[in-house]
């Protein structure tokens, strides 16, 4: 995998469109697990178009957006309000551009463990920067299909058909792995929700009926039980360093 491959896939901004559904859940979802917060500073690693965290920019807060993509920061920087600007960071590069004498109450990293290089740097570059008692939002998707690799055709005769942006290996962190890393960097679990992707042949869907669909998937209980991405919440042990 390359910076430049992701740089190309997320530079495409039809992405934000065919990912609207996932984009508002996961949006609600960051909204549920930190309510109102005041007079923090907040790290969005991968911020896409800033639909995650820019609903937490307000005077007291600040937040520091973090993209590869510089398309997706123009997108984040026309949204921001001028009298908000000097509470905001812009950073368009991978998240080893963050300073590590930076230190965030709040980090937001949804939608980035599939495109990094390397899993275990974005680790300890989260558990360099997250303060202690911090809070971290953390997303990854171990098999986006629940049919998965039956589907590896399917996929692989539509990009020859369709062509398009260069396509590399995701990765797909099981929750195992991923509650080992966090158990490392002195990560408690404080709370968890699931919920699925559209399947294959929804994409020609309406938007609304997709983003229907993405949200019976988390609020249904048994359908939540199957959820193929997972987001959660962790607090930094205040003794963790």
């Amino acid at each position: 995998m390359t910076d430049n491959k992701v740089k190309l896939f997320f530079n495409k901004l039809d992405y934000l469109k065919n990912s609207s559904d996932r984009i508002v859940v996961r949006s609600n979802v960051v909204k549920q697990f930190l309510g109102d917060v005041k007079h923090v500073n907040i790290l969005d690693i991968g911020c896409g178009d800033g639909s995650l965290s820019l609903p937490l920019l307000n005077l007291s807060n600040i937040i520091t957006f973090v993209d590869i993509s510089d398309k997706m920061l123009e997108q984040v920087k026309r949204q921001v309000p001028e009298q908000l600007l000097s509470n905001t960071t812009f950073i368009n590069d991978s998240f080893d551009a963050i300073n590590d004498i930076n230190q965030f109450d709040i980090i937001i990293c949804v939608g980035v463990i599939a495109h990094v290089p390397v899993v275990d740097e974005l680790f300890k570059k989260i558990a360099t920067v997250l303060k202690s008692n911090g809070l971290l939002i953390l997303e990854t998707t171990p098999n986006p299909y629940p049919i998965g690799k039956l589907l590896l055709p399917y996929y692989y005769i539509r990009g020859l058909v369709l062509g398009g942006t260069p396509k590399y290996n995701k990765n797909r962190l099981k929750i195992n792995a991923l509650l080992s890393y966090t158990k490392s960097m002195g990560l408690q679990q404080l709370s968890s929700v699931r919920y699925s992707f559209p399947l294959p042949g929804m994409s020609h869907w309406p938007q609304s009926l997709k983003l229907r669909y993405t949200l019976f998937t988390l609020n249904n209980k048994f359908m939540s039980r199957l959820g193929t991405e997972y987001i959660m919440l962790f607090r930094k042990d205040e003794t963790a360093k």
